[in-house]
């Protein structure tokens, strides 16, 4: 099966720990999400983290497909990585101007990053780019970069070889799309010091008119 390993033959090992030379004081951190905290989702991520049991970290956020990293949530924005009120205001009249209306998304088969597992996710009605387009006017995203929509299943909690991982995900990698609605989008926060700590829901904004 092809993934989106680089090179190196081991996963990277989440470092579960604070990390205050990133922080620089500040407690909460802010993203544009899908919430996909669907039944027939919960049941793949399930069947996933089964599968591959013992290769992640303890997972506490809900199902969910980032749109949008905003930054730290502080209050005006000082650092070149914050996101305030401000900031927050001029995104919700973007998506309203956009009038993006509600679309549907395919969760598809198990694949991985380098340092995590996820579950593809295919936007063949272009739902996904048209967000993004409108978040991006006049805002620059915290970690900008080829932005590919994928579910997390999973953290790697340690270097594991890389080829028996793949043999491990086979059996899950072509897996039938589940369909999953999306009407609205969240804007989420967590607390800076657990990487893959719960997320909050700070606001719901409804697609469409």
């Amino acid at each position: 099966m092809r993934t989106h390993f680089s090179r190196p033959p081991l996963t990277v090992a989440l470092e579960d720990r604070d990390y205050p030379e990133w922080r620089r004081g500040r407690e909460r951190y802010g993203i544009w999400m899908i919430d996909a905290d669907t039944a027939p989702v919960r049941e793949r991520v399930a069947q996933a983290r089964q599968t591959l049991d013992g290769l992640f970290t303890p997972h506490r956020r809900l199902a969910h497909i980032t749109l949008f990293i905003c930054g730290f949530i502080n209050e005006p924005a000082q650092l070149d990585d914050d996101f305030d009120s401000a900031m927050l205001a001029r995104q919700r009249t973007q998506l309203a101007n956009a009038r993006i209306a509600p679309f549907t998304l395919h969760i598809g088969g198990i694949d991985s990053f380098d340092s995590a597992a996820f579950l593809h996710v295919t936007d063949r009605a272009g739902g996904l780019r048209r967000i993004r387009a409108a978040l991006t006017v006049g805002q620059t995203e915290v970690c900008p970069g080829r932005y590919t929509p994928h579910l997390t299943v999973g953290l790697y909690r340690a270097a594991f070889a890389k080829r028996e991982v793949r043999q491990r995900m086979a059996p899950l990698a072509t897996l039938p799309p589940l369909d999953l609605t999306v009407r609205d989008i969240v804007f989420a926060g967590y607390a800076a010091k657990e990487l893959d700590g719960p997320l909050e829901v700070i606001e719901r904004l409804p697609l469409g008119d």
